[in-house]
């Protein structure tokens, strides 16, 4: 028979009351869909898509084998991006989403109706219905939210679905069972979860803790897609809070040992990492010892920057860096100085600086001379310069610093305070590797004779304005404080005690605090001086007084009378106002 006549045929009896035709001529309809030639032909006929779409409005309820094989038709329909726009003039979207509802309605009846006979003679009977209810729901869920899914690539129809509880109705999917309908579901989920609305809603309804069982599950594809999902909802702080409080953390670092799951469990690693308090719970896991043998076979000679990225992280917690051993980090510092890897020195840095292991500070002591060497001649890479400087600042070198304060040393310190020249990182790194190296006495002395306070001063004046910058030179100048010839040097410059003066009264407390710190050393050593802080303490807290003295003094100036008129209205004292009540 002709296409077209069968096909004309088949369209009458959808205007039969029954159901039984319906489903048949549904079924053959489907069966002419399936053939790639004839979709073009189905999809221009005047009656057929309003026919079926009717159809399926009107009868849904009736049959669920009628629902699926209806829906069907349109799913394959869906997989072409341009007949999207048929399908929504023919409203098939909000058909499906009507269906979808109608039927999570249905199995919430049915499994009420199931806990009330708890107990009876009739659960087994119930439960049985159910179950059969289940695996033709499953089936219909899995083409609906696959048309859901494919109608979506339009944002303006994916914002309706939004707001017709699309991620809901996907929530509660994620119950079921049935290995394609997760699949579906999953993904869908993940596409939505780019949206910040939908992934606000996805956190609040809990969607995390119902990903959990796909971790246990020994089901490759889902625990990818799981994985997926969850990173793109771990850049929000809450959801970040609740892969914690759920357990996610060691069950993502165990992924790291396989390598299809290795490269999304680093991103969704590193994005917890970004929470300070998520950084500790790390320490109990072995995430990172993996993380450096990870990098430290990395087939390439820089290191990836989604694992350094996840190392540096961890670095900032004494208890991840505790599991890095003395061998482990020789092998670190030996690839970072042999590939000249920015990145991993930036690790070495977080290692030495957080490590509570003395071992690890006397292996850094004996890389100081390589630090020191790449460090006078590496160039203008100014990204490596910042973390070297950084490394050399954090060991702890004490007396061992007037071996290494050679002269073309201290032109490098000289050279790197110099604002405008350098980076104002770099300028900053230097001021704090000064402050550590003045913290000994002989190598204070020989900065000083080296007229380094007069480039820290330098950087001050021309950086007042950067309360970061004026808290470092304030600790600076506290380090050669310990060191008479460092008082002595500070006393000696007015200009520095005018400015350390002035910045009593700053705003930033952590400013006034340092600035007193390091006036209280000071005063001891110059009565001047301590007069003067006197004075400006006392114009700080009785500023309103003071400013009222200076405004009669003004006035006074200016010959303003200053007398003043009493509720009499003169200028003179009315002398009733002293009798006494007994006169």
């Amino acid at each position: 028979m002709d296409p077209e006549e069968q096909l004309e045929k088949l369209l009458e009896v959808f205007y039969d009351e029954k159901i039984e035709p319906k489903k048949e001529a549904a079924k053959q309809i489907l069966g002419l869909a399936t053939q790639q030639q004839n979709l073009e032909y189905l999809i221009s006929h005047e009656q057929l898509l309003s026919t079926l779409s009717r159809t399926l409005r009107d009868e849904h309820k009736k049959s669920t084998e009628l629902t699926l094989y209806l829906l069907c038709v349109f799913y394959i329909l869906s997989n072409y991006l341009e007949f999207h726009q048929i399908l929504s003039e023919h409203q098939i979207g909000d058909i499906t989403m009507k269906i979808i509802e109608s039927q999570i309605q249905r199995f919430d009846l049915r499994y009420a109706e199931l806990m009330e006979k708890q107990g009876q003679p009739q659960q087994f009977q119930e439960l049985r219905k159910l179950n059969l209810m289940i695996a033709k729901q499953e089936k219909l869920f899995y083409v609906g939210f696959t048309i859901l899914m494919n109608m979506a690539e339009d944002p303006i129809i994916e914002n309706k679905m939004r707001k017709r509880k699309i991620i809901t109705f996907l929530l509660r999917m994620l119950e079921r069972n049935n290995f394609y309908l997760l699949i579906v579901t999953l993904l869908f989920l993940k596409k939505l979860s780019i949206v910040n609305e939908c992934k606000l809603q996805m956190i609040e309804e809990n969607c995390i803790r119902k990903l959990k069982r796909f971790f246990s599950a020994d089901n490759n594809v889902l625990l990818q897609l799981s994985l997926g999902l969850l990173k793109n909802l771990c850049f929000d702080t809450e959801a970040r809070s609740q892969i914690e409080q759920n357990g996610f953390i060691p069950d993502i670092v165990k992924l790291l040992k396989i390598p299809n799951y290795r490269f999304v469990s680093i991103v969704l690693l590193y994005l917890l990492t970004l929470d300070d308090k998520l950084r500790l719970t790390f320490g109990f896991t072995e995430c990172m010892s993996l993380v450096v043998k990870l990098m430290l076979h990395f087939p390439e000679p820089i290191i990836g920057k989604e694992l350094i990225a996840l190392a540096t992280n961890l670095s900032t917690s004494s208890r991840n860096v505790d599991h890095i051993t003395e061998q482990e980090f020789q092998q670190i510092v030996q690839r970072a100085l042999t590939n000249g890897d920015t990145l991993l020195f930036r690790f070495i840095k977080g290692i030495i600086e957080n490590s509570t292991n003395p071992e690890i500070q006397t292996c850094a002591k004996g890389f100081v001379r390589h630090f020191m060497k790449l460090l006078l001649t590496q160039g203008k890479e100014e990204d490596l310069k910042f973390e070297i400087i950084g490394i050399v600042s954090v060991i702890q070198l004490n007396e061992n610093w007037v071996k290494l304060l050679t002269e073309p040393f201290i032109e490098f310190l000289h050279n790197n305070l110099a604002i405008g020249v350098v980076d104002d990182d770099i300028v900053l790194e230097t001021m704090m590797l000064v402050s550590q190296i003045a913290s000994n006495a002989k190598a204070a002395e020989i900065l000083v004779n080296s007229n380094i306070l007069n480039a820290l001063t330098q950087v001050f004046t021309e950086k007042v304005d950067d309360d970061e910058f004026i808290v470092q030179y304030l600790y600076s100048l506290h380090q050669f404080l310990f060191h008479k010839i460092g008082i002595s040097q500070i006393l000696a410059q007015d200009d520095i005690l005018l400015q350390l003066i002035q910045q009593l009264n700053d705003k930033n407390q952590k400013v006034k605090q340092m600035s007193q710190e390091v006036l209280d050393i000071l005063r001891e050593y110059d009565q001047e001086l301590c007069e003067k802080i006197k004075e400006t303490k006392f114009c700080e807290y009785n500023q309103l007084w003071v400013e009222h003295i200076n405004e009669q003094e003004m006035m006074l100036q200016e010959g303003v009378d200053m007398g003043f008129e009493d509720e009499y209205g003169g200028n003179e004292l009315d002398p009733k106002m002293w009798d006494s009540d007994n006169d």
